[in-house]
């Protein structure tokens, strides 16, 4: 489908964040590979980047544990994770990616919606997206600790539609993973995939792929 089909008469634009907005992921990989390695003499294989994308820390330890046989709770994973640099609050290397900042500046320009959808707690989200200068832009952000269910689950985007007063009709997700396409398609949304970021994902379900944001804002 064309990219000026996708987005023709869309009032709001639903973000996810991680690999969407910054490219998150080679980092986030990184310190898990380094802590499985360190508490329990496992060598993560680098393809294995793509099952944990898109997945919060209670379902990215499952993912670890069923693969690797190992017993890994989600609270133990985000207790490992804390002697780690966060990503979002402490990481001096944290950026948007290009042309982010003027895509989020035309689109309220042009009184379009934004809201960010992620399965990262809303908190993280604020800090990361204030760190970078982008924080008065979303009219809406959801965090993992605001739906009970997580995607791949639709209720993500559900409830930022609903809290929005849009439709599937009127919105569509920007999203980069299978997880994450997959609960957009499961709400309705059509879905623009992002595949500008490091780690280069499957994105044959979405309805259109781009890899640089300049071709959006010129759309």
């Amino acid at each position: 489908m064309k990219l000026s089909s996708i987005v023709k008469g869309k009032t709001a634009f639903l973000f996810d964040f991680d690999g969407v907005v910054t490219d998150s992921e080679p980092y986030a990989f990184q310190t898990l590979r380094t802590l499985v390695h360190e508490h329990y003499g496992i060598a993560i294989d680098d393809e294995d980047i793509a099952f944990t994308i898109g997945m919060d820390v209670c379902g990215t330890a499952a993912a670890v544990s069923r693969k690797y046989s190992i017993s890994l709770s989600g609270d133990e994973l985000a207790a490992l994770l804390s002697a780690y640099p966060d990503y979002y609050t402490e990481y001096e290397g944290i950026r948007p990616f290009p042309y982010i900042p003027e895509l989020f500046r035309k689109l309220k320009e042009d009184g379009k919606r934004i809201a960010i959808v992620s399965s990262t707690h809303s908190s993280h989200l604020e800090a990361a997206l204030e760190r970078m200068g982008l924080l008065s832009y979303p009219d809406l952000i959801i965090g993992g600790d605001l739906v009970e269910n997580h995607k791949p689950d639709p209720e993500p985007y559900l409830k930022a539609m609903g809290l929005l007063g849009e439709s599937a009709d009127t919105s569509i997700a920007i999203e980069d993973s299978p997880v994450g396409i997959t609960s957009a398609k499961r709400a309705g949304l059509s879905v623009l995939a992002y595949a500008g970021s490091a780690v280069r994902q499957n994105t044959e379900c979405a309805d259109a792929v781009i890899s640089d944001y300049a071709e959006l804002l010129n759309a």
